[in-house]
């Protein structure tokens, strides 16, 4: 069983990882495009502020966004409900789900950002867009150490959900 657990957990991080890497790859690829001028035609109705500042409010959403799902989907107590009811294989499974929706977050905002350089031909626009992606992509980055010791928690009789012990020279 343990190592039945152990080729899922292998298996679905190597997928979470792949993810993350194609978003970083797509961040970079979109910024060299914008370094290099190549823009795709766009529509002239696009030319407005208002499309402007719509597509700085994506980024700004999926920016928040991201942080607040992920926070939100890796609560302890929600992470040792899904352990609980589902087991590991449904565990590995949300932080797998998770991982891949904040790294498609950063992904947008890489988008975005390269919409709003090809809209006012400007390469700043895209920096300051891939900043937020690759801040959004190191936040959300999976590492197989923890979702190991998440998974090996919640085997645990407290589970996830009991308090740490305090840190070393804390007052108990």
């Amino acid at each position: 069983m343990a190592e039945q657990v152990g080729d899922e957990l292998a298996r679905r991080h190597r997928s979470a990882v792949l993810t993350v890497t194609a978003m970083f790859a797509l961040t970079a690829l979109l910024v060299v495009l914008a370094y290099t001028g190549v823009y795709p035609p766009l529509p002239a109705g696009l030319h407005n502020p208002t499309v402007q500042g719509a597509l700085w409010f994506s980024i700004l959403f999926f920016g928040l966004g991201a942080i607040a799902l992920r926070r939100a989907r890796f609560a302890a107590v929600r992470l040792q409900a899904i352990a609980d009811l589902r087991g590991p294989s449904g565990l590995l499974a949300t932080l797998q789900g998770t991982t891949r929706l904040v790294a498609w977050c950063g992904g947008a905002c890489a988008l975005a950002g390269f919409l709003l350089a090809a809209l006012k031909s400007d390469i700043g626009y895209m920096l300051k867009a891939a900043v937020v992606a690759v801040a959004i992509l190191l936040y959300c980055y999976p590492r197989r150490a923890a979702w190991q010791r998440v998974v090996e928690a919640t085997q645990q009789p407290g589970g996830l959900t009991t308090p740490a012990p305090p840190a070393k020279g804390t007052p108990a």
